[in-house]
């Protein structure tokens, strides 16, 4: 057996540890020196009012961390010396995470965030030591990893983990990630006006007719929402094809992905606007769009991995496409706004990071799998 950590608990510890990293310095804005020393916070007083959501999301936080740097020590670091090595870096990073907060005036640095951080670490860590062992996950994931998956897939199957996050930002359309060139678009034309001085030599090109009918696309059609469906579920589809190998259940691998998809939407959904608005989604020109993908998808799953993959990139370029000539309906940017502004405001803002750049990074993986020419079957 090899003595070396799995790719992916490495791949899926550097993410994990970008998101803590994201969530503990947004909204990277607004940094200034305000007089005190950094680790003041260390001996301040408790703060005066704490609540137990406070508490549990920051346990809750860091004991993912924990659990993933305690298993990406294994086999080479086991026991107590595990244990003691996540944790203290856990430690180490809310320590770290909460010193830099204190240049940033939106943000208070918290011994209690601070311990319930090293907590939520801790216990991870001893998760990953003791039951998972026991129960034999560790070893039972190995073996369908190697016995299903590609040796290099490591980087696939993580992208495939995070696409279900990445609905967690209620799409347009089913399935309809990547949609920035009208929010690139604004942005560019709002620093034309802001910063005239500074978009003075693009001034033509800001107040040209192509930008503004990019700030202002016409809205998505029923048609549209069925293609854009279709698209986005075949591309899934076909990249979990293209590093899956032969001999494995392809056909059900990629229904299970497309039905975490779908469970992510309705949570989403039900957390956000309410349990009887959990199948908003479930649209005509979605389930159209749904059965669509699935009858062309399902059948070519078989085919060898380069071409899935070059098939899988072909429906991911076509949907983004469609994706971004079209907008919302008019009712779309109201009800983001409530979502927004509900239970999942304290994931600042991650999950619309991770819906705008999924399928953009998805398309640089399929791409490097396409042209490296030992990619692995």
């Amino acid at each position: 057996m090899s003595r070396l950590p799995s790719a992916f608990t490495r791949y899926a510890l550097a993410a994990y540890l970008l998101l803590v990293l994201y969530a503990s310095m947004y909204p990277f804005s607004g940094w200034r020196w305000q007089g005190l020393s950094p680790f003041d916070f260390v001996a301040a007083p408790l703060p005066r009012y704490l609540t137990v959501s406070d508490i549990w999301l920051n346990v809750a936080g860091y004991l993912p961390l924990g659990l993933l740097a305690a298993a990406s020590l294994r086999p080479r670091w086991t026991g107590w010396r595990a244990w003691a090595l996540a944790s203290i870096g856990c430690s180490a990073v809310s320590f770290a995470m909460e010193s830099i907060q204190s240049f940033l005036p939106v943000r208070v640095s918290s011994n209690v965030d601070w311990a319930t951080n090293s907590l939520g670490g801790v216990i991870g860590a001893a998760l990953a030591l003791w039951l998972v062992p026991r129960l034999s996950l560790s070893q039972q994931a190995r073996t369908l990893r190697e016995r299903w998956f590609a040796r290099d897939a490591s980087y696939g199957l993580l992208l495939l983990a995070a696409w279900p996050l990445a609905l967690l930002w209620p799409p347009p359309a089913l399935f309809a990630t990547g949609q920035v060139v009208g929010t690139l678009a604004q942005s560019l034309s709002d620093a034309s006006l802001n910063a005239p001085h500074v978009a003075a030599p693009f001034a033509r090109w800001f107040n040209s007719d192509a930008l503004l009918a990019l700030t202002m696309p016409h809205p998505m059609g029923g048609r549209q929402q069925v293609w854009i469906a279709a698209a986005m579920i075949m591309a899934v589809l076909w990249t979990s094809a293209a590093i899956t190998r032969s001999r494995a259940p392809r056909a059900r691998i990629g229904l299970a992905i497309v039905l975490a998809g779908l469970a992510a939407m309705t949570l989403s959904a039900a957390l956000g606007f309410g349990p009887e608005h959990a199948l908003a989604w479930a649209t005509p020109g979605a389930l159209q769009g749904l059965g669509v993908g699935l009858a062309i998808g399902l059948p070519l799953v078989n085919l060898p991995n380069r071409l899935c993959a070059m098939l899988a990139l072909t429906a991911l370029v076509c949907g983004l496409v469609w994706i971004n000539q079209t907008g919302p309906d008019p009712y779309y940017a109201q009800n983001l706004q409530t979502w927004s502004q509900g239970l999942f405001i304290r994931m600042f803002g991650l999950p619309q990071w991770l819906s705008w750049l999924w399928p953009y990074f998805s398309g640089l993986y399929l791409l490097g799998r396409i042209v490296r020419p030992g990619a692995s079957r």
